[in-house]
């Protein structure tokens, strides 16, 4: 109990200060270099923005390449994409209008496709 009130003196501590900091910048700090500052601060988080949108496209597209070698390596000479397996298993599913041998992997906990 004594760290979480600890923790909240250091929480309502600072941000006392940085309340009391901002109004003593804009007090005595001339507007145009808050401005300067305000602008500065909003560009490098657009900047932000942008690294971390590029990296996420990026990691993405990263990730579905190193994913499709995987598949590829593992995959043996003629056998069938697995997507491709699973659409054919629910079309024969759906074709048949009753349950199929696959409705049981959900209670089994594990699949073989």
């Amino acid at each position: 109990m004594r760290r979480v009130f600890w923790v909240g003196v250091g929480v309502a501590i600072t941000v006392v200060i940085v309340v009391k900091g901002r109004q003593v910048v804009a007090r005595y700090a001339p507007a145009s270099l808050v401005d300067q500052a305000t602008d500065q601060v909003n560009s490098l988080g657009e900047k932000a923005t942008g690294f971390a949108r590029t990296f996420r496209e990026e990691f993405r597209v990263a990730r579905d390449a190193r994913e499709a070698e995987l598949l590829a390596s593992l995959l043996a000479e003629g056998q069938p994409h697995p997507d491709d397996v699973r659409a054919a298993r629910a079309a024969r599913r759906d074709r048949a209008g009753e349950p199929g041998v696959d409705d049981d992997e959900d209670l089994l906990g594990y699949s073989f496709y």
